[in-house]
Formats: C-alpha cells, sequence, structure tokens
C-alpha cells in the first residue's frame, strides 16, 4: 500500500515523467523479463525508469548472475528503491546520458545485454524521447534487446527507432490499464 501511495503522489506532482497514475503490475513485470531474453552471466541489464521496483525485482529474481541498472531521474522513487531492492545499482539522473552513468560505474557498452524501459516516452516533453532512444542505440551492440512497455502501440508509429528492428508484441492484459510489451533487436 505504501509503494502505490507513493507512486500516485509522485505521478500527480511529475505525471509527464511518470505517465501514469497506476503502478506496474507483477504480470506486466514478468512479460517484461520474458521479453530481455538470455543474459550471459556478468552482463548487465539497464533498466530506465523503475519507479518503484516491481520490473526491477523481477529482473533481480529472473536474472540472478546479471548486474541490474537502474536509471531514475525522480528521488522520491530512486530512495524507495534503494531500500525494496537492495541488488540494484543504482543511478540518479536522466536516460539520454547512459553512455556517461556507464562510464561513471566502469561499465563498457558491450557489457549491456539488454535495455529495459518503463519510461513514459508518449508524454515526455519535446525532443526527449528521441534523446533517449539515441542513448539506448548507443550503449546497446547489434543482436542485443531494447524492451518498452507502453499503453498505446500505435503511437509508437512517430518514433524513428533507427538502427533496431521490432522483433515481439505482447499485450498483458492482466495490468491497469493493459500494457504492450514491444520488443526490439539492435541492428549490425
Amino acid at each position: 500500500m505504501k509503494e502505490s501511495l507513493l507512486f500516485l503522489g509522485q505521478a500527480v506532482r511529475h505525471y509527464r515523467t511518470a505517465g501514469t497514475f497506476t503502478q506496474s503490475r507483477p504480470a506486466l513485470a514478468r512479460g517484461i523479463a520474458d521479453a530481455v531474453g538470455d543474459v550471459p552471466d556478468g552482463r548487465v541489464i539497464l533498466e530506465l525508469g523503475p519507479g518503484t521496483g516491481v520490473v526491477t525485482r523481477e529482473l533481480l529474481g529472473r536474472f540472478p548472475r546479471a548486474r541490474v541498472v537502474a536509471v531514475e531521474v525522480l528521488e522520491a522513487f530512486a530512495s524507495r528503491l534503494e531500500e525494496t531492492a537492495p541488488g540494484v545499482t543504482l543511478v540518479r539522473g536522466c536516460a539520454s546520458e547512459l553512455e556517461s552513468h556507464l562510464a561513471g560505474l566502469g561499465i563498457a557498452p558491450e557489457e549491456v545485454a539488454a535495455v529495459v524501459s518503463g519510461l513514459p516516452m508518449l508524454s515526455l516533453p519535446g525532443e526527449l524521447p528521441q534523446r533517449i532512444l539515441g542513448s539506448v542505440r548507443g550503449v546497446l551492440r547489434p543482436g542485443r534487446r531494447y524492451v518498452q512497455f507502453t499503453y498505446f502501440r500505435r503511437a509508437w508509429r512517430r518514433f524513428t527507432l533507427d538502427g533496431f528492428q521490432q522483433v515481439t508484441c505482447r499485450r498483458v492484459w492482466l495490468n491497469l490499464p493493459p500494457a504492450y510489451v514491444l520488443a526490439f533487436v539492435r541492428n549490425g
């Protein structure tokens, strides 16, 4: 309950950053983790916009031999994540600066197995979504996955995803509201 109230409070204060008034449900977290695919031991899963950590905890449980690095811009969510997901490496900052964040942690792009995003790309202002997608492209090597969830699949057509090919789209009905999990592979 405490987590739900925290999410609602942050959503009201920062709607464009949170993107919704309800936090992700476990079924959506499982769908996102499924879309990541295989992750070799010791590789990094980069999570953008972890919020209260529903997906983060699923990733930590599903990939115990991987390093989960979460990038969160809202301080309230970052503080909560430190309490509830002690196995995560937390970065407080913007997802448009992934190369810099990883360099600060001593992580090379070759170590990144996948990028998972809960960011509300459709509600972010101006060019920020394209800058974030460019940042994702900069840290993912060919053949690796970018997984994004959205509530409006058709609206994603407005984004230019140069360097990526969509490989799957799955509807998760047991989420409020129902969501789509889009998986893309980085082209060569």
